[in-house]
């Protein structure tokens, strides 16, 4: 008998965000949208920012990545 899988878990107060089907490079997105993006978890992505790997852009309380951010984040350097 197969099981099937349980959903992930989701922290309290965390919404599940699908990943975009693409990255608009002129656009900017929220921590969830981002981290779905690169597949990551938020503390993943809030440890690159620390990092300074990964640069945002602050409005009021809010922080988002830009598009280019995370095209740039998520493509391999060139040899």
């Amino acid at each position: 008998m197969v099981k099937a899988k349980k959903p992930a878990k989701t922290a309290p107060g965390e919404r599940k965000v699908a990943p975009p089907a693409f990255i608009d490079p002129r656009q900017r997105y929220d921590i969830n949208e981002a981290a779905a993006a690169l597949r990551q978890c938020r503390a993943t992505l809030y440890k690159a920012i620390r990092k300074g790997l990964l640069r945002t852009i602050r409005d009021g309380k809010r922080r988002y990545v830009p598009g280019t951010e995370i095209i740039r984040h998520s493509t391999l350097p060139a040899d």
